[in-house]
């Protein structure tokens, strides 16, 4: 009982980080953390593990035939209906396999991407509404010093044209992503925000590799749209539950709650990268997150 008592401000406390985000506070998870893409597991997600929302991935969308798409969006309706979960956002491909990259030097393949992303989005309003569309600002690459100018102004040519396209339905969210890719650190983002207007941010907290991220985060924060959450090691990207790597929790959380970000608390963690990556573990992290956080900001107001 002492020790619950010991908690308890901290736990009272809690309700008041959400008062002004209130969906800061609640969880989403991309789909494939769900085990099965059923009414049975996506209810279960909702109504036993406390997920609220869930971001779509639209790689389903796209080089099939129009049957085999039908089929996908009956499937992910079914089982979404009366799940309680809600549509946040949608991750649109970026395989090299077929255009998915806004950045690329052959003008053929950029127009092609441009293409396949807007027939993509045609297609998935059928899913029902959602607020954000998280592209990529290249495909995996290993994307040189000397290169990396002519990339970024392809991909301001192209987002010129994307982003206008569909901002009055949605935010067009780039995320910072690792290694050679395009975005890959804040010199980017400070190229892409100073030359792309209206362009938003995909905050994942587990691409960046040349800085903390927790950093990143701080210097973008007015244009995150939207948050991939999961923890790494510094090396590489992991996709581990929050708590296992070196992401600096609290701050991350600070930041995001000073800057008014309004959007859940996304993760991009499933059982292939994490055993513990499953919906199942997302409402209790969240909570653990959030009383460190409160601990965190109880001891720095101790210290003024």
């Amino acid at each position: 009982m002492k020790n619950a008592l010991k908690f308890l401000p901290l736990l009272l406390f809690l309700p008041l980080l959400a008062s002004g985000q209130k969906r800061l506070n609640e969880v989403g998870a991309v789909y494939g953390a769900i085990r099965s893409m059923t009414p049975e597991a996506y209810k279960e997600a909702h109504d036993k593990y406390g997920i609220r929302w869930i971001e779509a991935w639209t790689g389903n969308l796209t080089g099939g035939t129009e049957e085999q798409y039908d089929a996908w969006i009956e499937r992910f309706n079914n089982a979404m209906k009366g799940s309680g979960l809600k549509l946040w956002s949608v991750h649109l491909p970026f395989t090299r396999k077929a255009p998915n990259d806004l950045s690329d030097d052959r003008p053929e393949w950029r127009e092609a991407t441009f293409k396949n992303w807007i027939e993509i989005l045609d297609r998935a309003t059928r899913l029902g509404k959602f607020r954000v569309v998280v592209v990529h600002p290249s495909s995996e690459a290993r994307i040189s010093d000397e290169e990396r100018p002519r990339r970024l102004e392809n991909l301001r040519e192209m987002l010129l044209r994307f982003i206008p396209l569909v901002k009055e339905r949605y935010n067009a969210a780039v995320e910072d992503l690792p290694r050679g890719c395009l975005g890959n650190s804040s010199s980017d983002f400070e190229w892409l925000v100073a030359n792309v207007p209206d362009i938003k941010i995909c905050y994942d907290t587990n691409h960046l590799l040349g800085e903390e991220s927790h950093a990143f985060a701080e210097r973008f924060a007015p244009y995150i749209a939207n948050i991939h959450v999961s923890d790494y090691d510094g090396v590489d990207e992991r996709h581990w539950m929050p708590g296992r790597g070196i992401v600096e929790w609290p701050k991350v959380i600070d930041i995001l709650m000073r800057s008014g970000y309004d959007g859940p608390f996304m993760y991009e963690v499933t059982p292939r990268n994490d055993p513990r990556g499953s919906v199942e573990y997302m409402r209790q992290t969240t909570d653990s997150l959030f009383t460190r956080y409160a601990l965190y900001k109880k001891q720095r107001a101790g210290e003024k």
